[in-house]
């Protein structure tokens, strides 16, 4: 059985969405706005989570494509009831997990990717300070633990509820709520640190 066919709907429990119930009908439309929209929700999550704009590109890319073989296998009923985003979200997670595990190395930005305005920077008028804010959060980011790093990237980036990070991970919901406050702290800690060493 595939990672994925394992993580559509653990609890039974469907969403009924309307683009599930079309991906269920085989719309022919359905698999394009799927990708339009959570492509950009999905790639901000992985650039919080591999601090490598190419490789974040890529891991959702292949989120996309495993999502899509698996949807080819799922029955009808089964894609009807499926839980899209956090579906999608966990999927990514996976294949980004299988890039920590097959690297063995920490990853570097290999190009500064583009600021985020949940982080206060505009897109089409950032400023050079803003633009460093985002790289150095990107770089925070990158010190903290997998699991705290996970959890603050679903939070923050992926804007999910602490329910929906517990289905995305499989975590209990007080552990994820524990895991995004002391990465939070930690984050701070590290910004802290960057900026003093910055000004010095």
């Amino acid at each position: 059985m595939s990672m994925e066919s394992e993580i559509g709907n653990e609890n039974g429990v469907g969403s009924l969405e309307p683009l599930a119930e079309r991906l269920a009908e085989g719309d022919p439309g359905a698999p394009r706005e799927l990708v339009e929209r959570h492509h950009a929700e999905l790639h901000r999550y992985a650039l919080g989570l591999l601090c490598d704009a190419p490789a974040a590109e890529d891991a959702v890319q292949e989120a996309f494509e495993r999502a899509f073989v698996a949807l080819g296998k799922y029955p009808k009923e089964r894609i009807g009831t499926l839980s899209l985003r956090p579906w999608l979200y966990r999927i990514v997670l996976n294949v980004v997990r299988n890039v920590w595990r097959d690297s063995r190395r920490e990853l570097s930005v290999a190009e500064p990717p583009e600021p985020d305005e949940r982080f206060g920077a505009g897109s089409s008028t950032t400023s050079g300070s803003n633009r460093e804010a985002w790289l150095d959060t990107l770089e925070a980011l990158r010190r903290l633990s997998e699991r705290q790093r996970v959890a603050v990237s679903l939070r923050y980036l992926g804007d999910l509820p602490y329910a929906g990070i517990s289905e995305v991970t499989g975590w209990p919901e007080n552990t994820c709520k524990t895991l995004v406050r002391r990465g939070l702290r930690r984050l701070g800690a590290l910004l802290d640190e960057s900026e003093e060493k910055g000004g010095r």
